[in-house]
C-alpha cells in the first residue's frame, strides 16, 4: 500500500513538472496571452482538462510556480558561486568581471533563460508574492556586491567612491549587459568585444 501511493506520488510529481516545462516553453516562446492551457496540455502529453487537476489555478498559478522555483533555486546557487569566486584571490577588477561571467552562464541555460525571458515580459501577470521574490533576489545579487566591495575597502586594495554607491554602478553595468544583449537582442552568446567592453566599464568604476 505504501509502494502504491509512493508510485502515485512519483507520477504526479513527474506530469507536474512535465506541465511546468511545457508552460515555461510556451510562456517563453508565444507569450503568456498567447498560450493556452490545451497547448500546454498538448505539449506535456497529458489529456486535455490534466492541467487543472494538478494546477487548478490554471496558468496563473503554472506562471508563478515557475517564477517561485526558479527565483528559489538560483539565489542559492548564485551565493555559493559568488563566494567561491571572491574566495580565489584575483584583482578586485578580475573577480567582478568573473561574477559577472558566472551570471551570465547561469542565466543562459536553456531554462533559465526562458524564464528570465518571462520575467521581463509577463511582469503585469505576476502575482505581487512572486514579484516579491523577484526583487529580494535583486537584492541579493546588489547585497553580495556591496559586500564583496566593502571587504576590499576595508582592506585599501581599492579606493575613491563608497562601497554603496560603486556597489550599485556594478550592478546597473550587469543590468544593462543583460537586457540589452538577452531580451533586447536575444544573444546568449557573451563574446570578446563584449567582455572587452564590460571591462573597461569596470575597470573605470574601479578608478572612480
Amino acid at each position: 500500500m505504501v509502494n502504491e501511493k509512493m508510485k502515485k506520488s512519483n507520477k504526479g510529481d513527474l506530469q507536474k513538472e512535465k506541465l511546468l516545462s511545457a508552460a515555461r516553453q510556451l510562456f517563453a516562446k508565444k507569450g503568456y496571452e498567447a498560450s493556452s492551457t490545451k497547448e500546454i496540455n498538448h505539449q506535456a502529453g497529458a489529456s486535455d482538462g490534466l492541467l487543472y487537476y494538478y494546477f487548478p489555478g490554471g496558468k496563473e498559478q503554472l506562471l508563478n510556480e515557475i517564477i517561485r522555483q526558479t527565483t528559489n533555486s538560483k539565489a542559492s546557487e548564485f551565493i555559493i558561486r559568488f563566494d567561491k569566486i571572491a574566495s580565489i584571490g584575483c584583482s578586485t577588477e578580475e573577480t567582478l568581471v568573473n561574477i559577472f561571467l558566472m551570471m551570465w552562464n547561469l542565466l543562459t541555460k536553456k531554462e533559465n533563460y526562458q524564464v528570465l525571458l518571462i520575467m521581463i515580459r509577463e511582469q503585469a501577470a505576476i502575482d505581487r508574492e512572486q514579484m516579491t521574490w523577484i526583487w529580494k533576489l535583486d537584492g541579493v545579487i546588489q547585497r553580495k556586491i556591496f559586500d564583496y566591495l566593502s571587504d576590499q575597502f576595508s582592506t585599501r586594495t581599492i579606493h575613491g567612491n563608497d562601497p554603496k554607491t560603486m556597489a550599485d554602478v556594478i550592478s546597473s553595468i550587469y543590468e544593462s549587459f543583460i537586457y540589452c544583449q538577452l531580451v533586447l537582442n536575444n544573444d546568449t552568446k557573451f563574446t570578446d568585444d563584449s567582455k572587452e567592453r564590460l571591462i573597461r566599464e569596470i575597470h573605470l568604476v574601479l578608478k572612480g
